[in-house]
């Protein structure tokens, strides 16, 4: 991995140095470029990032008491393996506080806000029709949050944040079918949006996390 020295996050000046690693740290989990199983060593780390061990250890407390990464013995750190327990709770909380953020959301999208989100969902349709993995990632993401955001509870936000950044989001993309199946359920939760239904807009987003997880479950059975 070639060295980065925090380059991607240098418009943050304001963060200390452990916020900025942990950020770091977050997104290459959260997008799979540290996948699970992997070995994380404080002295690569420190080269890579330009910083002393100091914050690149507290950042690695932080992710260990989120349930992100491990210790194991003989002082070995490495990327958490959720288990299919895990990850069912995951979908389970998932599947009661997203659909709650949309439900309070929903008399809060007027035109302007509605335009955008039309926006995220066309570009995510177009990089799903093209299978362009990074890009559904990100522009699934940017829809749902710019939802979610609308729901005027930082503490909700949170707590949907925190299940977020502990799913290995690249996992569920590269499942054959799953691109497509999340574009059409996208849509149904759209229609509802552009109809002002706040119960109908949450009971789709409740269906379509569900759907995720029994796709992941399907997928590790088989």
């Amino acid at each position: 991995m070639a060295p980065t020295s925090l380059s991607v996050v240098t418009a943050a000046r304001h963060l200390t140095k452990t916020e900025l690693a942990l950020q770091e740290l977050r997104e290459r989990i959260r997008s799979g470029q540290l996948p699970p199983g992997r070995r994380l060593r404080v002295e690569e780390l420190t080269r890579e990032f330009g910083m002393s061990p100091t914050p690149i250890r507290e950042a690695l407390r932080i992710l260990q008491a989120d349930g992100l990464v491990d210790y194991r013995a003989h002082r070995e750190i490495v990327v958490a393996e959720l288990s299919l327990a895990q990850m069912s709770e995951i979908f389970r909380l998932r599947g009661v506080l997203e659909p709650l953020a949309v439900e309070l959301a929903v008399p809060s999208i007027g035109p302007e806000k509605l335009a955008q989100l039309e926006r995220l969902h066309r570009q995510y349709a177009s990089a799903a029709s093209s299978k362009r993995g990074t890009a559904v990632a990100k522009h699934n993401s940017a829809w749902h949050w710019a939802i979610y955001e609308c729901s005027g509870s930082s503490m909700l936000n949170d707590f949907i944040r925190r299940l977020w950044e502990a799913f290995p989001w690249r996992t569920i993309w590269a499942l054959p079918g799953r691109m497509e199946l999340s574009l059409h359920q996208h849509e149904k939760i759209m229609e509802a949006l552009r109809a002002h239904d706040a119960a109908s807009a949450a009971e789709q987003m409740r269906m379509h996390i569900a759907s995720g997880q029994d796709t992941l479950e399907e997928h590790r059975l088989t």
